[in-house]
C-alpha cells in the first residue's frame, strides 16, 4: 500500500517526476543522485511534494493544449518568479544575464538612469536616485512609484523585470509615470540613460574644520576610501565630522560592518541578524577605530540597509547624533546563491535588527534630531531653478564665488557701498524669480545658486542640512570647551 501511494505521488507523469527532481536540485544545487534521493524521501515534506506535483500537472496542460508551443525557458523563469514573488519584496531570480549585470553594478558601473529600486507595499518603488545621474537629474524622489515603463502596467513586475527595461544603450530613452504623494495626477517622465559611474565616497574639508564623508553605496573597496578620508583629515585637525548617509540605497552587509568600526569602539556589537538559522552577531573589528570625534550622521527616507545599519550603530552605541528623516526601513539580509547556466536566486534570509534589538523592517531608524528637507513645494521650486538662465547670468556677471561674496555682503556695515550695491543686484534676482512664480527662502536660493557655481564644495557648504549639521558640531565644541574651563577652576 506504501509503495503505491508513492507511485501515485512522482508517477503520474514522467514531467512530473522531472519536475520534482528539478525543484529538488533549485533548493539543493550541490546535491548529487545519491543525495537528492535521500532529499527526496527525507527533506521535502508530503504537503510540498504534492503542490510541485500540481506545478507539473499545470506544466503537462501547457505543454500538450495550450495554443502555441510553449518556449520551456521562459515558462519556467516565469514559474520562479512568481514563486520568489510570494515570499517577500527583496527576494529575486536573477538569470545568467541579469546576474552578470548584478556583479557589473556591485563593482559602481553600469548603463542606467542610476536609482535603486524595490517593491514596497507592492508597488514598484524608488528607494534612492544616486546623485549626479539621469534619476536625480529628472527630480525623481525616494518613494515615488513607478506605476508605468513605456506605458506598461509595473503592478505584476518584479525589479528584476523593471531593471531589465530601464536599462539600455546610453543615449536611448525611456518614459515611466510616477505616482508622488501631494502630486493631485500621475507624472510621465521620459529620462535618458547613461553610463552610470559614481564614486562609493567622497570626502572633503568643509568650512576649514569640518571632515565630510558621504557614502553613496556600501561596495567592496568602500571601507578603505573612508579609511583614506581619515587620514587627511588627521592631518589636517578637523574638529568633526559629518557622516552622509542620505539617499544611500545600501550594499554590502561586510562593508557596513567594516565603516560602522570605524566609528564605534572595538569589539562592540554593529547589528545582529536572526532568521532560520541561529543569532550572527557582528562586532566592531579590532583596531579599526579611527580618532573619535565629535559626529553627526545624516539620513533621510532613502537611507536605506546597509546605511540603517551603521546610522543605528552609531545611534545605540552613543558615539554621535543621527540627524535627518526616518529612514526607508528595509531590514532584511539577502543572499545570493549561484544556479546552473550563470543564474542565481537572491534569497531573503534573516532580517538585522540594532544594538538594542530594534527591528527595524518596515519602520527605519528614527533620528535623535529630526530635521526635515524643504517642504514638497520649495522642492519643486528648486527643480525649476536647474539650469535656469537668470542664475547662470549672475553667477556669470559676479564671479564664481558669488556665494562668498554675498555671505561677506550680509555682514558689511552699511557704510561698505559695494556691499549694499551686491546685496541690491541679489534682491533684483530675487524679485524676478517671484514674477515668475518662483517664491524661495533665501537658504533655498542659495542652494540653488551653489549647484551651478563651478566650486564643488558650494553645493555642499550651502546644503541646509549640511550648514545645521555644521552648526550643531560648533555647538558640542563650545559646550565641550565650556566643561573644560568648568573643570580648571
Amino acid at each position: 500500500m506504501q509503495k503505491q501511494k508513492s507511485h501515485q505521488r512522482c508517477g503520474f507523469s514522467l514531467l512530473g517526476c522531472l519536475t520534482v527532481l528539478a525543484f529538488i536540485l533549485l533548493l539543493h544545487p550541490t546535491l548529487g543522485p545519491a543525495q537528492t534521493e535521500r532529499v527526496t524521501a527525507e527533506g521535502l515534506d508530503d504537503e510540498l511534494l504534492e503542490n510541485i506535483a500540481l506545478l507539473s500537472e499545470v506544466l503537462a496542460h501547457i505543454q500538450q493544449n495550450h495554443l502555441a508551443p510553449p518556449d520551456s525557458e521562459p515558462l519556467m523563469h516565469g514559474a520562479i518568479r512568481g514563486m520568489l514573488r510570494t515570499l517577500d519584496p527583496y527576494s529575486q531570480f536573477l538569470p545568467a544575464e541579469n546576474y552578470t549585470d548584478f556583479r557589473t553594478e556591485s563593482r559602481g558601473t553600469y548603463g542606467g538612469l542610476g536609482m535603486e529600486i524595490g517593491i514596497r507595499d507592492d508597488r514598484l518603488t524608488i528607494i534612492s536616485p544616486f546623485k549626479g545621474t539621469p534619476a536625480d537629474e529628472a527630480g525623481l524622489q525616494s518613494n515615488d512609484i513607478i506605476s508605468q515603463i513605456e506605458g506598461e502596467s509595473t503592478r505584476n513586475m518584479t525589479t528584476t523585470d523593471a531593471v531589465e527595461v530601464l536599462r539600455g544603450e546610453p543615449g536611448t530613452d525611456v518614459t515611466i509615470t510616477i505616482i508622488r504623494e501631494g502630486e493631485p495626477r500621475p507624472l510621465a517622465i521620459t529620462l535618458t540613460r547613461d553610463v552610470i559611474q559614481f564614486p562609493s565616497v567622497e570626502s572633503m574639508v568643509l568650512k576649514g574644520t569640518i571632515g565630510y564623508i558621504r557614502v553613496n553605496q556600501f561596495r567592496d573597496n568602500t571601507a578603505n576610501d573612508v579609511d583614506k578620508a581619515f587620514e587627511t583629515f588627521n592631518q589636517q585637525g578637523i574638529e568633526g565630522i559629518i557622516l552622509d548617509l542620505r539617499s544611500n540605497p545600501g550594499g554590502l552587509l561586510r562593508s557596513a560592518v567594516e565603516v560602522a568600526s570605524d566609528f564605534v569602539d572595538s569589539g562592540e556589537l554593529i547589528v545582529y541578524t536572526q532568521g532560520k538559522t541561529p543569532r550572527e552577531e557582528f562586532r566592531a573589528e579590532r583596531g579599526k577605530q579611527q580618532k573619535q570625534y565629535p559626529l553627526i550622521v545624516l539620513v533621510n527616507n532613502g537611507s536605506a540597509s546597509a546605511s540603517e545599519i551603521v546610522a543605528g550603530a552609531i545611534k545605540d552605541n552613543g558615539h554621535g547624533l543621527v540627524m535627518g528623516e526616518k529612514t526607508f526601513g528595509k531590514a532584511s539580509v539577502q543572499q545570493v546563491f549561484a544556479l546552473s547556466a550563470g543564474a542565481a536566486v537572491k534569497l531573503t534570509v534573516a532580517h538585522y535588527y540594532s544594538p538594542k534589538g530594534v527591528n527595524i523592517d518596515k519602520v527605519g531608524i528614527v533620528p535623535d534630531i529630526e530635521d526635515p528637507w524643504f517642504s514638497r513645494s520649495e522642492i519643486q521650486m528648486l527643480r525649476k531653478l536647474q539650469n535656469h538662465e537668470k542664475i547662470k547670468t549672475f553667477i556669470a556677471e559676479n564671479g564664481d564665488d558669488i556665494l562668498t561674496q554675498l555671505d561677506k555682503a550680509e555682514h558689511a556695515s552699511r557704510e561698505d557701498t559695494d556691499a549694499a550695491a551686491l546685496m541690491r543686484k541679489y534682491q533684483r534676482l530675487v524679485d524676478s524669480f517671484t514674477e515668475e512664480g518662483i517664491i524661495l527662502s533665501s537658504v533655498g536660493l542659495k542652494l540653488a545658486i551653489a549647484r551651478e557655481t563651478e566650486d564643488t564644495v558650494d553645493e555642499y557648504e550651502y546644503d541646509p542640512r549640511i550648514i545645521r549639521a555644521i552648526d550643531q558640531l560648533r555647538a558640542f565644541r563650545l559646550y565641550e570647551s565650556v566643561l573644560k574651563g568648568d573643570d580648571s577652576d
